[in-house]
């Protein structure tokens, strides 16, 4: 589904305002919304199998979602198999641990090797086809990568060629953001807005706008640097950091938040762990 923005019209809270007084709808266009920072049971510091992110992402009117477990691919690739039953477009990717911190990696088939240097990573990216995003950066929480790693890519040709954005609004970090946000205007990146969800109500909180509908919309958009960030700007549901003990207890007990199909609600359910298992070896061999 491709959402048609009216100027006054609410997303995610926020009221779409970022357009000229003249644009027609026209000029606005048909926008798609997509959350490319999501953890899934394949994390394992999330509490959402696969089936549950992309219910929840359909359920919130995303048109794309990125899947970006803690160096692990195998989510997205499960994601992407099942995507078609939910309505949902999915771009395969990782959250990278690099020796400068955190990467997301986008648009790649296979999971990029943690520990090498941000500039290693960057480069094995643009090597397999993908392109990369900073997240939750600039701030002194570990794993962000700071302002000098990210300034210092741009000295490295190959290297900037394959970071393309940069989260303003990070769900789980929002206290933080506002240093990503003011910097990010001297920084020719494209800037996103993403959950960061561990928890499955918290998908689609804090979302990015493109122009389309589709993943290759949204690659177009991110390399060409015109996505909005919509950041989340309504009462949360529940309170983020509980919640997610709360959950994370759960899973430690067996229980994940999970789906039977489709058309049945998000709920809490037993999940087994050994099948978790099986099914992320399953994929790796493909």
């Amino acid at each position: 589904m491709v959402v048609c923005l009216k100027l006054g019209q609410e997303v995610a809270g926020r009221e779409i305002i970022r357009y000229t007084v003249g644009s027609s709808l026209n000029e606005v266009g048909c926008m798609g919304f997509a959350d490319l920072h999501i953890h899934s049971m394949h994390s394992p510091d999330a509490t959402t199998t696969v089936r549950a992110v992309l219910k929840q992402a359909a359920d919130v009117g995303l048109q794309v979602i990125a899947i970006t477990d803690h160096d692990a691919i195998t989510g997205a690739l499960e994601a992407r198999e099942l995507a078609s039953q939910y309505n949902v477009n999915v771009v395969t990717g990782a959250e990278v641990t690099t020796s400068e911190g955190h990467v997301v990696a986008l648009y790649v088939e296979k999971l990029p090797p943690s520990g090498m240097s941000l500039d290693e990573t960057l480069l094995w990216i643009g090597h397999h086809g993908g392109i990369a995003i900073a997240p939750h950066p600039f701030n002194q929480l570990p794993n962000s990568l700071s302002l000098q790693s990210v300034i210092g890519v741009f000295n490295r040709p190959r290297a900037k060629g394959v970071l393309k954005g940069i989260e303003v609004y990070n769900m789980a970090t929002r206290a933080f953001n506002f240093t990503a946000e003011k910097l990010s205007a001297f920084l020719p990146l494209a800037k996103t807005a993403a959950s960061d969800a561990h928890v499955y109500w918290a998908i689609g909180v804090g979302r990015t706008q493109f122009k389309g509908s589709s993943a290759d919309d949204l690659r177009i958009a991110l390399e060409n640097a015109t996505t909005i960030p919509i950041p989340f700007a309504g009462q949360m549901p529940a309170q983020p950091l509980l919640s997610w003990l709360r959950r994370i207890v759960l899973r430690r007990f067996g229980y994940a938040s999970d789906v039977t199909s489709a058309a049945s609600p998000v709920n809490t359910q037993r999940f087994d762990r050994s099948a978790l298992l099986k099914a992320m070896k399953k994929i790796q061999k493909k």
